[in-house]
């Protein structure tokens, strides 16, 4: 593997935890709203303002990523070949 496959890779693995935290994010807003006990610390308008800036912002970063690997924009790692 080339370093742009590793970096695509990894970048690909901390984008879906990224969108399953907003999720979850989501949930936790609707469950204290809904008025079920999960903690006295959650604020529901703040984590969804959270799970909101994940989930746009997740895949914009794995874009850019995603063109350094395929060296779109010009970096110092191997660009990955097909």
């Amino acid at each position: 593997m080339s370093s742009g496959a590793i970096l695509l890779a990894v970048m690909s693995a901390v984008t879906v935890a990224d969108m399953l935290f907003a999720l979850y994010f989501r949930r936790l807003a609707d469950r204290v709203e809904s008025g079920e006990t999960t903690s006295a610390t959650i604020d529901p308008p703040r984590a969804r303002k959270t799970a909101r800036l994940l989930l746009i912002n997740a895949p914009i970063i794995w874009l850019i990523t995603a063109l350094f690997s395929f060296g779109v924009i010009p970096s110092g790692i191997d660009p990955i070949k097909f």
